[in-house]
């Protein structure tokens, strides 16, 4: 639902008096009795009261499910950073660990190395 402009109101509001206006011209020539007028004029106004009262429950809706949603938002941009801190600790920790291995890698072809002399040397 969309909120309309002042012009589309006035011209909603001009078009219900006519209404009534046109509704209520029968009632005009009996001259004792008002008891149809006043009928037309309650069902008006209990018809403005549902209108103004669905249009309120409407907006009020809207906005309880924009803020819900800010919060979800929130809620989910907290989560996006919490799992992007985490990926960033893993990443470091997945460095530290392969230089960890690199080092022991070297390690083992220095004793390689050696090994492969000290049996040259024996042949």
């Amino acid at each position: 639902m969309r909120n309309r402009t002042a012009v589309e109101t006035g011209i909603i509001c001009v078009a219900a008096v006519a209404a009534i206006w046109i509704l209520s011209i029968p009632f005009d020539n009996d001259k004792g009795s008002s008891g149809g007028l006043v009928a037309i004029v309650f069902f008006g106004v209990a018809g403005l009261w549902v209108t103004l009262t669905y249009r309120y429950l409407t907006a009020r809706k809207r906005a309880q499910a924009e803020l819900t949603g800010g919060e979800q938002y929130r809620q989910l941009a907290e989560e996006y950073r919490r799992l992007a801190d985490m990926a960033i600790t893993t990443q470091e920790h997945t460095d530290m660990k392969l230089g960890d291995v690199t080092v022991q890698l070297d390690h083992l072809r220095e004793q390689t190395a050696s090994l492969q002399k000290i049996l040259k040397d024996v042949e």
